[in-house]
Order: C-alpha cells, then structure tokens, then sequence
C-alpha cells in the first residue's frame, strides 16, 4: 500500500463529507468558500466522529442487515453514489455503513414508550382538521404514443373522441385495444387519483372535468391522453377509526424520533 493510499479516508467518510458540503453549502467540498472552510471542518469532524459512535453501537449489539435492507438503502443512494464516482466496493461499504446506522437508530426509536389510547384520541381531536381525505377523481385513462407518425395519431384520437362521444361508456373496450398505458389491462382504469400523482398537465384537466365527463386529447411527454371522469369523492373528514390509527402512528413516530436525538446526544460532547 502507498503512502498516498494509507492517507485516503474510508469511502464513508469521504460520502459524508460530501454530502454535508452539498446539504449545507450547496456545492461540492472543494467549491467551499475559503472562510467557510474551518466550520465546515468543525461540522464534518462532529458528524465523522457521531457516525462512527453510532456504528460502534451498532457493533455491539451485532446488528446485522438483511439483503432487502441493503437493497433498499442501495436504491435510496444509487444516484448519489454512481455521480460521486464511488467504485462498486466503495459503494457496498458506503450502503452497509449506512444500513447498520439506520438499524442501530431504530433500535433506539423502539425503546420510545407506546402512545396510549386516550392520549392518541386527545391529540386527535385537537388536530381533526389534519386528518381529512383529499378530493379524489375516479379515472379512466387512454394513452397513445406518439413515435414519429403524428398526424396518423392525430386521426386515431379524433376518431376515438367522435365513438367516445356517440358511446361514453364504451372507453374501457377502447382502452383494452389501443392504449399503450398498462392500465389498459383493466380497460384504463385507474382508480381513485389524487391531486399530485399525474402530470401537471392531465391533473388540471381531470380536476376541471364533471363527473361522467370525457377530456380533449391532453400532450404530455408520453403522448396524447385521453381522460374519463367516471366519478367525483369529495373532500371529507376521514372516518375516526382510520383517523385515530394514523394519529396513532404519528405520535408514535414523532416519539421515536425524540428517543432517537436525545440519544445522539449523549454520544458526543456539546
């Protein structure tokens, strides 16, 4: 091994220390204004010497990573690894350092004690109006893309609308046969959609539609869409047993995460 070898810190730390240059200063550590430097140095070393207490934590009570914990922290990192130009071990040390992190973090997060009923429906109704369903539009989607013969598309919708328009209710047979969406397979529908789930584009056309409704031909990206509105859900209170199980979990998941920083604090001098 070469000098220069033995000097380069593991691919953890290296990981940390760009990823603590990138959140805080937005840019990459060697972009770092010069009189920002010593406090990014400060910053790094507390975080370089947290990590490494919470992993020794982690060693000793021999936590291991299950291969589907791994892949996931893999997935969860992949764009950030592979444009940082870690190599493939790199990579793996970098997703096992951090799986055994997250392992050892909710191991502490489980100690936190249990929300009890009559606390969960207390906060409950202090926070009713938190817990309501959003609108939501029972969708049937048509798609056809558009590879280079645009004006041949162009017809196929057009014809589509004037038998969509003779035949509302035949839009799941059209779906079947001609849409490229996967949804075709259950005659293009989607089922209850949301706002925030479509394109910008087809989201404000499905949301302007009336129930029973049939869209003109939306572009996106994909293609040309054709949309049905089969039915409108109104906004509403969610039902109080949904409610309270979601309120449950809330708590219980803000009380981990205490549990969790006030551990952290005992690991490192202030």
């Amino acid at each position: 091994m070469t000098g220069r070898e033995s000097m380069t810190p593991p691919a953890w730390q290296r990981f940390s220390r760009l990823r603590l240059a990138q959140t805080r200063w937005h840019c990459l550590p060697e972009q770092l204004p010069e009189p920002e430097l010593p406090r990014f140095e400060r910053q790094l070393l507390r975080q370089l010497a947290l990590e490494q207490a919470v992993m020794e934590a982690a060693r000793r009570q021999s936590l291991t990573a299950t291969s589907a914990q791994l892949q996931q922290v893999a997935q969860q990192l992949a764009q950030e690894l592979v444009s940082a130009g870690f190599s493939a071990d790199e990579q793996q040390a970098i997703v096992l350092h951090h799986s055994l992190m997250e392992l050892q973090l909710a191991s502490v997060g489980a100690q936190a004690d249990e929300p009890q009923p009559a606390e969960v429906r207390r906060w409950y109704r202090q926070h009713a109006d938190r817990f309501r369903r959003p609108e939501q539009r029972l969708t049937r989607h048509l798609l056809l893309t558009v590879d280079g013969n645009r004006p041949s598309v162009d017809q196929q919708v057009a014809g589509m609308l004037r038998q969509l328009r003779a035949d509302p209710d035949g839009f799941a047979s059209l779906a079947q046969r001609h849409s490229h969406c996967p949804t075709a397979l259950e005659g293009g529908l989607m089922g209850w959609v949301s706002r925030g789930l479509l394109f910008p584009a087809l989201e404000h056309c499905l949301f302007a539609l009336a129930a029973g409704e049939l869209s003109e031909p939306v572009e996106t990206e994909l293609g040309l869409h054709l949309l049905r509105c089969e039915a409108i859900r109104p906004a509403a209170p969610l039902p109080e047993a949904e409610a309270l199980v979601k309120a449950g979990d809330y708590l219980r998941l803000q009380r981990q995460h205490q549990q969790q920083r006030q551990w952290l604090q005992t690991l490192l001098p202030s």
